[in-house]
Parts: C-alpha cells; structure tokens; sequence
C-alpha cells in the first residue's frame, strides 16, 4: 500500500469519525436501532455460549441418570437372584424337588402322580411363605428335559415348558443364577395371568453337588422392573426404559394413555407398552405400498438404533423419539441381561431456560426496533410538518425581506423567484432551496454555494446579496436581477453564432473564472446555460457566470462530501480527467468545458450527439471531436478554430495552461466581421427585447453528479 492509498484511508477514516456523531445527533432514531443491532450481536453470542454450556451441563446430567438407573437395574437384578438363590439352597427344598426328580423318571411319572405326590405338596407348603415375603407371583420347577415337574397349575406339570423359558433355563443348569428380560402373555404358565411376566432362576443341586433341577420365580415386570425406571428421570417429559435386541420395550411408559389414544399400543385396560412398542420413528411407520404391503421397513429411533449396535453414547441436539417428540437421551446396553437402556426428555423442556432468554433477548430486540422505528415515523411526521409549513410560508410570497413576485426558473433543487426588497424596492432573483429537498446535506451544499459565490467580485460574475434561512426553514439567497437569455437557449433559437460574438463572450467567460482560479476555486459545471447574457449600464452582450454549487477549492482537504471521489459536471461539457479521475480536476478541466461551450455556439451542436450518458463521457474520454468547419461544412478563422480544437484537447498539458492565456490568445483573434457594440445593440433590440426564462433544462444540459454505481441528475 502506498503512502498516498493510506493517506486517504486515514482522510475517511477521520471523517467518518468527525461527521458520525453529528449524523447520530441528527438522527435520533439510529440509537434504539443500532442498540437492538448490538443486542442482536450480544444475543448471538450469548445464545452460542448458553447452548453449548446447557448442551455440556444436560450431557452431564443424562449420563448421571443413565448410570443411576443402570446401577438400580444391577441392584435389583442382584437381589432378585439372591432371592433364588436363597429358595433353591433351602435343604427342604432341595429334598422336595429331588423326590419329584426321582419320580418323574418312572414310568407312571403322570400329571396327576406328580401334582398329588408328598414332594409337590411339601414344595408348594416350604416356597408359599417365601414367595410372599418377596412378593412373587408364583413358581416353577423345570427338569433338564425341559418338562415342568411342580407348579400351583396342575395342567402343566408334566407338560414341556414353553421355549420362550430357554433364555434362563439353559443358563440355570449350566450353574448360573439368571434373570429373563420380559414375556410375552402367550409365554406365561396360566391363562389367568394377564400381561408380560419375567422369572429369575437358580439351579437346584442334589447333596452330591449334581444339578438336578432349575427353580423359577415368577413376578409382573410392571410392578418392581418398571419402578427402577420411574425414580431417576428429569422433569415433566424425562423417562427412562429398558429394550431389547429388536428394539421392543421392556418397561412401561409413563406416556401408555397417549399411546393408547394414537393407537401405538393395543387400546385394553390391562395394556402397556411393554413388549407392545417398538423404538420406531413413528412418522417412518405409515409408508406403506399400493396392496397394503410395507414400503420399508420402519426405521428405529436414533438412541434405538446406536444402542442395539453395542454403542454406548448420548445426543443433546435432538432426535424423534418413538412419540414422534423430538428428544435429548443417553443410553447402554447391557450385553449380561440382553437389552438397552435408556433415559431421554423432550428438547423443549430441556432448553427451557435456553429459550426464555432467547425470548427475553427477542423481546428486547423488537422493542428497541420499534422504539426506533417509532421515532423515525415521528421524525417523518416532523419533517412533513415542516415542509407543509414551508409550502404554506411560500403561500404568502414573502421570504424575510423580500417579496416574491414570480418564480421565474426551476431546478433540480430549488426554484428561483424574481422578487423585491421591501424597503430598498430593489429587483433580486432569489433561488429557494426546494422545502422537498431541504434536509442537512442540501442544506450544506446551498449553504457552499452561497459561501463561494460571495466571494467572487469580478464583473462577468453573478453577485450574491444576502443569504438567509426563514423560521420555517426555507434556506434561499438573494443575487442580482438579470435579465436576458442564456447561452443554451440562445443556440438554440437563433442558431449557430457569429465567431466574433462568440470571441466576446468566451473573453468575458476567461474573465470572470481567472478570479475564481487564482483564489483556488474551480468551477466544474462550466455550461452554457450557466453562462447569461444580458444587458447591464446601458452595455449589451454582458455576460454573468452562474451557479457555483459544484464549485471545487483546489486544495481543499477534507473533500466536500457531497463530490467526494464522484463523477460530476454536466455529461456533454465535462472533461475527460473530471471522468477518469474527479479528484484530479484543475482549471484546465474549467478550460476544456469552455471549449465545449464555444463549439456550442459556433455549430449549434455539442461535442459527441447522444441520449445515453454512458456513450457520452466515453466519447470525451476517447474520441476525437470533428473540427469546426468540418461540422459547419465551411470555412472559419484558423486561429480562432485552432484555440477551440486545443481546449479541446484530451491531454489537459496540451490546453492552454490558464484562462488568462486563452483570454489572451482570443483577443489576439480578430475574425471577419468583427462583433461590434452597435451590432451587439442591434441584434438586442431586434430579437430580446427581455428576459426569456426557461423553466426546463434538456438533458445536454442537466447536471450529474455520478457515484461509482449509478448516474444521479
């Protein structure tokens, strides 16, 4: 980066600092805006860290629950197996069950022979207080054969046990003590018991230390097992359950009523989700094909699915559990006992905090919004108040001092009135800032214009009066009264002028912007229809340079930022540099655009013809202009066409360094005829006889200022 490129980094910089807070001060309402801006930023921040601190801190407390509910599970499983421990340890319970061994190996070993034997009676009468005392259900004694040898069901004694036994049947007589995960109805040993049972078991051994026989314990899953579960979870939504290798719940739900109402499970006072829910999405669970069949297979939940794989984990940013609720878990799985585990709460209850202050923050945020937006209306209120009271003030056609009489011109931003001081009874033109456009940038850059202006005293310059703001806010100054026709209209009413007239006017041009430059002002808007002629002290052919509002000091630092790095100037006058470099102009652009103006007034056309702006400031950057006669299609002055054509030049060290020495090099120019006095009051009297106004400018003629992205009249 070079030492100028950081320069004018540090010049923006510094005037963004010095002009904010006066924008700030001005617009109230930008404070509650950039406020709820600020917010909004302090909110995302805050809600990055709030979640990822709530996401750690439920993590934690998941696996807490996890690992309690585990540890409660093998506690429970411990003492269930002590318990069959204990029963089949008993000696009269051994001797029992060692009789109904021998017995069931003759050949009359019957139902009935065994049911009525001593050894079952003495079975039942040993185990009923100890069943009681622990709260089972019942009992069953298999043979290594798989028949059942005693049970309080007569109908099954002798009888081959189901084979959903097997998963702790097989166990017990390899000398294990085992615990069966949940049956199904179908599995149990009467028809009277109603829903899912489990049975822990213990091999009985005889007095030589063989096994001989395995006891079983009955007891309902949804009594003890499901408790374990429902102690150690979170909140209103939190549950933990136990599933099995194909994803089916053991447990109960604390949930069964709603899955009864949306037919998740069977609809039955007795039905619970145990063994009747699988740990499936449940929107995964209605595809199904044309005929009925299936479209997929219904895919499990995502703890269900990581679970059965062996996987021990957690997910705190969410997943549909079996409800379709979308849900925070942990879970195991325990490979010992052959099922998962599991204890997950709904994500909304558990972000709850998370959401309240995202709420607050909310809150916040569209109160300051609206506070702003509250005072921009009101400021908009205020200013279309202020404008209907300017409106009116020019109701009354009086301006401090002065009385308007007629508007007699319109511009982009204003309006200018031929009016008359109350007391001198002296004619002025006042140009009237626009109360649609009055605001603090155009009021800066009239206020500029009026300050420039002001300074200026040469003769060929407009004089400014006085310069005021009403108690309505109507920004207006007052200048000379002129009367006459501008140089615009004049080529194009009455044609191409003679080259002498045109001498004469571009001298009084030089004449009145060499003051303007040795004070260090350039014009940048040099134009023919801001060039008047008129008639002043008797004297024809006056010319008056007007409007100054684009006027650039040549070392002036910072830049006004109403021009700052734009394009501006009027598109069929403008020189090339003020395109290619708007900082860069000096009085030779103010040369070149006066060269403009006078081929203006020889040929009754402009430099390069076209509607399009962009093909404009194109032609002046890189096309060559066709010489006076040859757009005349006839002989002029040489030395007067030779002095055009080099203002004309694109190199502006090829014009003439100075208005001074083009003023110079016209006087030394003496066409033929010569543009006399008496020709000048001549044609005055023959052709104005007073002021022509024009209220519309063609776009030849409109001002731009030109932004990097977009052209602006």
């Amino acid at each position: 980066m070079t030492t100028d490129d950081k320069a004018a980094r540090f010049q923006r910089w510094a005037r963004f600092v010095t002009t904010a807070p006066m924008m700030l001060s001005r617009h109230l309402w930008v404070w509650p805006v950039l406020g709820a801006i600020v917010l909004a930023l302090v909110g995302l921040w805050v809600r990055d860290r709030v979640v990822s601190a709530t996401r750690m801190e439920l993590a934690s407390r998941l696996q807490t629950l996890l690992n309690a509910d585990v540890a409660a599970l093998r506690l429970w499983f411990s003492e269930r197996q002590s318990d069959a421990r204990s029963f089949a340890s008993n000696l009269s319970i051994q001797s029992a069950v060692a009789e109904l061994v021998e017995l069931a190996q003759t050949t009359d070993a019957t139902e009935d022979v065994l049911a009525n034997s001593d050894a079952a009676k003495r079975l039942a009468l040993n185990l009923k207080p100890m069943m009681d005392a622990h709260e089972y259900l019942d009992y069953v004694v298999l043979h290594p054969d798989r028949r059942v040898l005693a049970s309080p069901y007569r109908r099954l004694v002798g009888h081959p046990a189901p084979r959903s036994y097997e998963t702790f049947m097989w166990r017990s007589l390899r000398g294990e003590l085992a615990v069966s995960r949940p049956l199904a109805r179908e599995a149990t040993l009467s028809q009277r018991a109603e829903g899912p049972l489990m049975f822990v078991s213990a091999p009985v051994k005889s007095n030589s230390g063989r096994i001989i026989a395995v006891l079983a314990l009955r007891m309902k899953p949804e009594e003890e097992f499901t408790r374990i579960f429902s102690v150690a979870r979170m909140g209103e939504t939190g549950e933990a359950y136990a599933f099995d290798h194909r994803g089916v719940m053991l447990t109960a739900s604390r949930f069964d009523d709603e899955l009864k109402r949306r037919k998740l499970i069977p609809d039955a006072p007795e039905s619970t989700a145990i063994l009747n829910m699988r740990l499936v999405e449940p929107e995964s669970t209605g595809a199904v094909q044309k005929g009925g069949s299936r479209a997929h297979e219904p895919r499990l939940t995502r703890m269900a699915a990581s679970a059965l794989t062996g996987e021990e984990g957690y997910d705190v940013w969410g997943y549909p559990n079996y409800r379709g609720v979308r849900v925070v878990g942990a879970w195991t799985w325990l490979p010992e006992y052959g099922m998962g585990v599991a204890t997950e709460v709904a994500a909304s209850e558990a972000f709850r905090t998370f959401y309240l202050l995202r709420q607050a923050f909310i809150v916040l945020f569209l109160l300051l919004a609206l506070s702003g937006l509250g005072i921009f209306a009101f400021t908009l209120w205020v200013d279309t108040l202020q404008d209907s009271i300017r409106k009116d003030a020019l109701g009354f056609r009086r301006l401090g001092q002065y009385v308007l009489l007629q508007e007699i011109g319109r511009g982009a931003n204003g309006m200018v009135y031929r009016a008359q001081h109350a007391l001198l009874r002296r004619p002025v033109a006042i140009k009237l800032l626009s109360p649609d456009l009055t605001n603090e940038d155009t009021a800066a850059r009239f206020e500029h214009e009026v300050q420039i202006t002001s300074q200026l005293t040469h003769p060929n310059t407009v004089a400014i009066y006085d310069y005021g703001r009403t108690p309505e806010g109507l920004f207006y100054y007052a200048m000379e009264y002129l009367s006459g026709i501008d140089l615009d209209q004049l080529a194009r009413k009455f044609g191409p002028q003679p080259e002498g007239r045109v001498i004469h006017i571009l001298r009084q041009v030089c004449g009145s912007l060499a003051e303007a430059h040795r004070v260090g002002l350039i014009h940048r808007d040099i134009k023919p229809a801001n060039i008047l002629l008129t008639k002043r002290g008797g004297l024809c052919d006056v010319v008056k340079v007007l409007d100054f509002g684009l006027v650039k000091a040549r070392h002036a630092h910072p830049p006004d930022k109403a021009t700052a790095n734009a394009v501006v100037g009027t598109p069929h006058f403008i020189a090339p540099e003020a395109v290619l470099n708007p900082n860069g102009v000096d009085p030779r652009s103010d040369i070149y655009s006066l060269g403009a103006v006078g081929y203006w007034l020889i040929t009754g056309k402009t430099l390069f013809e076209s509607n399009e702006v962009e093909q404009l400031l194109d032609g002046h950057v890189h096309d060559e202009p066709k010489r006076l006669s040859q757009r005349l299609g006839r002989n002029i002055d040489p030395v007067f066409e030779r002095i055009i054509m080099s203002c004309l030049s694109k190199k502006p060290d090829n014009r003439p360094p100075r208005v001074e020495v083009l003023e110079a090099a016209l006087a030394d120019c003496v066409p033929e005829p010569a543009w006399t006095t008496q020709d000048a009051e001549k044609w005055w009297s023959g052709n104005l006889t007073k002021a022509d106004t024009v209220n519309s400018t063609p776009l030849a003629q409109k001002t731009l200022v030109i932004a990097p992205r977009g052209w602006y009249t």
